[in-house]
């Protein structure tokens, strides 16, 4: 381990014995201001002190959860407010009458937090919820990168694992995918090949159009059918709007395709590149409110117009995906689809080299 982590990770202990103030303990959320520094470390490639910080944001975190789960229980212990039962609306108007601002103060947090409709009028959901978030799932991520970029995997891959455990209390949702793909990263490093496709895979089990095989069967028929208005009859089609797999089809398309599964490496070709299609033209459609698709090219040509979007496409690999389908169409003996493909990337993409790329292969396409 890099001896300056080693080092900031044993200077944590000092900060065990800090107190946060009761005044502020259920409405300041201390942790969430360490893990933004740490955040801010990161970026500016300060390791040691960003791992410094979420140390201390997961402490925070841990003694905020457990200092507003006692004040409830304390009230609770009250039998006026026993009686109140269950019913939060119930027991804030006790509350109320007793002038524990403590426990109101945090009930309202939690309100504020979450709404009201999460807890379901309930204190027991209330007083668990809060025991649940005692863990930071987001500077577990955080930490797991800095060990990522120290080279330090097996510990990266540890608080990777921690934040996955802890995903049902991130804030987003969606990022537990995030994790997943950095985990699959890691195994890609450790050239763990089949880790690395369990990881990637399970990034997939909530996206509709991997799961929905009725659908996925129509759009691989239109795909396969092999006739001339094949391609502008699929993108006219079907929309796949589940953008945290993108990276996930793309790296499954390539790893099968390399490994000669090639039916199989076109169903993440197609949902690859599909996923692609229909987030460009939701930014466009964002942009240009008189936008409506009424084709492969005029989409691409609305894109040359943006250069962040050219930016987007460029970082997510967009172009190559487009490619490696036309690739794997050509090999399965789907030339029709294909050759639509790489006239409109030939005539129309924004990226010189993949416009040229696309031109030499439409050539051998027509020469067989």
């Amino acid at each position: 381990m890099n001896k300056k982590i080693t080092a900031c990770i044993i200077s944590l202990f000092a900060f065990g014995s800090l107190a946060l103030s009761a005044l502020n303990l259920s409405i300041n959320e201390d942790s969430i201001k360490a893990y933004r520094e740490a955040q801010l470390c990161f970026e500016s490639q300060n390791y040691g002190d960003a791992l410094s910080f979420c140390e201390n944001a997961i402490l925070y975190r841990k003694q905020l959860s457990e200092a507003n789960k006692k004040y409830l229980e304390n009230s609770m212990s009250s039998r006026r407010v026993q009686r109140a039962g269950d019913s939060i609306s119930a027991i804030l108007a006790v509350l109320e009458e007793r002038n524990e601002k403590d426990s109101i103060d945090v009930i309202k947090y939690y309100y504020m937090k979450k709404g009201q409709d999460f807890f379901d009028d309930s204190i027991t959901k209330m007083i668990d919820y809060i025991d649940e978030i005692k863990d930071f799932p987001e500077a577990q991520c955080l930490i797991g990168d800095i060990y990522l970029m120290e080279g330090e995997y097996d510990f990266a891959e540890q608080y990777y694992l921690l934040a996955i455990k802890n995903a049902k209390v991130l804030d987003i949702p969606n990022q537990k995918y995030e994790i997943y793909l950095k985990l699959a990263r890691i195994s890609e490093l450790k050239k763990d090949f089949g880790k690395m496709e369990e990881r990637l895979l399970s990034v997939l089990t909530e996206d509709k159009n991997y799961t929905d095989k009725a659908l996925f069967s129509a759009m691989m028929n239109t795909v396969t059918i092999n006739r001339p208005d094949s391609m502008e009859k699929f993108f006219q089609l079907y929309r796949a709007d589940s953008y945290y797999t993108i990276v996930a089809y793309s790296k499954l398309c390539h790893y099968y395709y390399g490994l000669g599964e090639n039916q199989k490496a076109l169903q993440f070709a197609l949902l690859s590149v599909l996923t692609d299609f229909s987030r460009m033209e939701e930014i466009v459609a964002s942009r240009n409110i008189d936008y409506t698709y009424v084709s492969l090219d005029h989409l691409f040509y609305e894109i040359s117009l943006y250069p962040d979007i050219i930016e987007w496409c460029n970082k997510y690999d967009v172009w190559n995906a487009f490619s490696t389908f036309c690739d794997i169409l050509i090999t399965l003996g789907y030339n029709n689809f294909a050759s639509s493909v790489l006239k409109v990337l030939s005539a129309s993409c924004p990226e010189q080299y993949w416009q040229q790329h696309s031109v030499l292969e439409l050539g051998k396409l027509q020469k067989n």
